[in-house]
């Protein structure tokens, strides 16, 4: 039986050892036995290479279809909603897309259709309304962008924090995120808005 005390003196005499041995410990650049994970593909970890999957436009939302979501520290002059028919959830490259309508106290919509990777914290607007009832697709390509916190697109980051992209929710699906969307509140009454 090893005593607990000797365990370090153990550990170090087997790091003097594989010095004698010219080992990678002490092996330096050029020797046969220099390993530097920047410079060669490590063969313990397996490629992944994440790739977007293609998807088409739904179709232009209709009143019927909206779900109105909280925004912390909200403009008054704005209401929130996703279109539910538009939300999906692809497991393969983990977006959640969807229609979002921000609608002004006069009537007036704002809506695009977005995606969202909650691995990187990033969006990306694949169309706009264009106040004709249709999705039309912006003419340069869309990127990914980080969400951030700024006061006209926040409710991006609400939905991140509070539907999305929510820790608690396990094997996120379409129909976990409308429940959470239509019927989870804690966090909201928490943040201190109603």
């Amino acid at each position: 039986m090893v005593c607990l005390l000797a365990l370090p003196a153990l550990l170090l005499a087997g790091v003097l050892q594989a010095a004698e041995n010219n080992s990678p410990i002490n092996a330096s650049k050029g020797d046969a036995n220099f390993y530097n994970p920047h410079d060669s593909v490590n063969p313990n970890v397996e490629e992944y290479v994440w790739e977007e999957q293609e998807t088409g436009l739904p179709p232009y939302p209709e009143d019927d279809n909206l779900i109105e979501f909280q925004v912390t520290r909200p403009n008054a002059a704005f209401r929130y909603y996703i279109d539910a028919d538009s939300l999906s959830y692809n497991p393969k490259d983990g977006i959640v897309r969807y229609t979002v309508v921000i609608r002004s106290q006069r009537g007036a919509s704002n809506v695009a259709f977005e995606g969202m990777r909650c691995t990187t914290s990033e969006y990306k607007t694949y169309a706009f309304g264009n106040g004709k009832g249709e999705l039309v697709q912006p003419r340069r390509k869309p990127e990914w962008k980080p969400i951030l916190k700024d006061s006209y697109t926040r409710y991006r980051n609400d939905l991140y924090d509070f539907y999305f992209c929510n820790i608690h929710v396990l094997d996120l699906s379409r129909d976990k995120i409308i429940a959470e969307l239509k019927y989870r509140r804690p966090e909201v009454l928490e943040s201190g808005f109603h």
